[in-house]
């Protein structure tokens, strides 16, 4: 949504708004009429129109509404429409009355059917779906008229190849992240000129929340080779909606779910990698202090978000030979643990990076100059790219590759680690309130407690007092989290950092987190969360 203005005038009086300042393309204009001011009382009608703001001469529209006007005729626009298999298009049904104006209808009073639902569905908001290739008419039907109106919709095969590596990117900028998002995807475009490796877009921005996006709504992408600072990406779907006709929520683990199964099958390849690009908040909801309740990927439109804990029902059976988290704080032993079943490799980051996230064209030209490489190998062009990234010299960056196969021997190590927390309890009333404050912090607040696990490790060897027991299992742990950890880079804005963070909060703050924290895997695998409980 671009644009919502309220409009009060008498019955049978004029008035105008001016829209100024769009940017050239096709518009849809819906209006409510209400029997009071402000948009209130009893909703009398409803229409929506097709504006096409073509770039030329004075870019100017006149949109007409009447109500209680004779109707001549309804019509759907596009007249016509070729899809894809599997593609998804809306079109628009509208009265229009003998002067030209369009005509104000009773809500629920249009509705939208197909020849045949074989080759292409209709929804009663007007969402195209192309089932099989073949041809179909669209009819809309005002009941009230009645009148009705039909287009011809052609579905085209969808011809499928399959190459060494689709890069699923799951883009959800409907929040203050927006201008990162054209970025990214313009270095993804500067990468994108070998057709074996293919990056496959679901994009979302929100003109309703932040007016400045660069569109309005959810599209998908297969994005295309381009050098210049536009996008020039191959648009496959646009305007994606729900069931009622509203743009996807992005904050929702189904639409992550739905994005991940339609790209496979629409890209197939031999390997994947799966980003997720967004704010993040590590294992947990957003801080208390904050009043949120978000975990990562943040729609502002909704204000939705998907939880730690939630993982498993977004990425559904899948398993990514990549999970790259373009996203604060994610790469937490807790979260890798949570999508240990989904991906061979988990990539993040232990800091808060800059908003532009990663550079995409130096992450990726590993990819695009040698695919066959081992996808060990490759990973390490996550590190290597922000720690070498100019721009973030003077920022706070960590990046590293957590091989997903060694995690239950780290969880055992932690596990052994806790009970002896623990048990030695009484000894470390000092020394826990002590590491805790000196360890490697991440956006450290009175509610987030993300320490670097390795550096607790080596201060908790470092300090007299500590009991022999707790430092041998603190060895332990430092020997799996190398193990685990394959690639690893920070720069000297964050020099404690070592691979991998956890949740290193006291007892007096526990209370408040345990029924999320409780959800996790790693809570119900490690006896962590009972040190959490106990710890001074």
């Amino acid at each position: 949504m671009i644009r919502t203005e309220s409009l009060d005038r008498a019955s049978q009086s004029t008035g105008q708004i001016i829209a100024s300042s769009l940017t050239p393309g096709v518009y849809e204009l819906r209006a409510r009429l209400f029997a009071a001011a402000g948009g209130t009382g009893t909703e009398l009608g409803t229409t929506s129109q097709v504006l096409d703001f073509c770039g030329t001469g004075s870019n100017t529209v006149n949109a007409n509404t009447s109500f209680g006007t004779s109707a001549q005729s309804v019509r759907i626009n596009p007249t016509s429409l070729t899809l894809k298999e599997q593609a998804v298009r809306r079109i628009v049904s509208t009265v229009w009355a003998a002067d030209g104006s369009a005509r104000f209808v009773t809500p629920g009073s249009i509705s939208f059917t197909s020849s045949a639902t074989g080759t292409a569905t209709v929804s009663a908001a007007g969402v195209v779906t192309g089932v099989n290739a073949g041809t179909a008419n669209i009819t809309t039907t005002w009941a009230e008229g009645p009148l009705s109106g039909s287009m011809g919709v052609t579905v085209e095969d969808l011809v499928i190849t399959r190459t060494k590596w689709t890069v699923l990117v799951y883009i959800n900028a409907a929040n203050d992240l927006f201008q990162a998002s054209d970025l990214n995807v313009n270095q993804m475009e500067r990468v994108a000129n070998n057709p074996d490796v293919r990056f496959v877009v679901q994009w979302k921005q929100s003109r309703d929340q932040f007016p400045s996006s660069s569109f309005d709504g959810v599209r998908r992408y297969l994005v295309k080779y381009d050098t210049t600072g536009n996008i020039a990406s191959e648009l496959v779907q646009n305007n994606m909606v729900n069931g009622l006709g509203q743009p996807l929520d992005m904050g929702d683990p189904q639409t992550l779910n739905d994005f991940i199964t339609w790209g496979k099958a629409n890209y197939p390849a031999d390997r994947y990698c799966l980003v997720v690009w967004n704010h993040g908040n590590g294992w947990k909801r957003s801080n208390l202090e904050e009043g949120g309740t978000r975990g990562f990927s943040y729609d502002d439109e909704y204000g939705t978000s998907i939880q730690t804990w939630e993982i498993d029902e977004a990425l559904g059976s899948n398993v990514f030979d990549i999970l790259a988290w373009d996203a604060s704080l994610m790469q937490m032993v807790e979260v890798a643990y949570e999508a240990r079943n989904r991906a061979r490799y988990v990539v993040g980051s232990e800091e808060s990076p800059p908003a532009d996230g990663y550079p995409y064209d130096a992450v990726f030209d590993g990819f695009r100059d040698n695919p066959d490489a081992p996808t060990a190998d490759l990973t390490l062009g996550f590190v290597e790219a922000m720690v070498n990234h100019p721009p973030y010299a003077t920022r706070k960056i960590t990046q590293s590759v957590i091989d997903t196969s060694r995690l239950p021997a780290l969880a055992t190590a932690v596990d052994i680690l806790a009970a002896n927390l623990i048990a030695q309890e009484a000894n470390l009333q000092t020394i826990a309130p002590l590491i805790r404050a000196n360890a490697q912090a991440y956006s450290p607040n009175s509610t987030r407690v993300y320490r670097d696990l390795i550096d607790i490790c080596t201060r908790l060897n470092a300090e007299a007092g500590t009991p022999a027991p707790v430092k041998a299992a603190a060895t332990n742990v430092i020997t799996a989290a190398n193990n685990a950890i394959i690639h690893e880079g920070h720069n000297n804005q964050s020099a404690g950092s070592r691979g991998v963070s956890i949740d290193f909060m006291g007892k007096d703050l526990y209370p408040s987190l345990r029924p999320d924290y409780e959800r996790l895997k790693w809570a119900a695998d490690t006896r962590w969360n009972e040190w959490l409980a106990v710890a001074p």
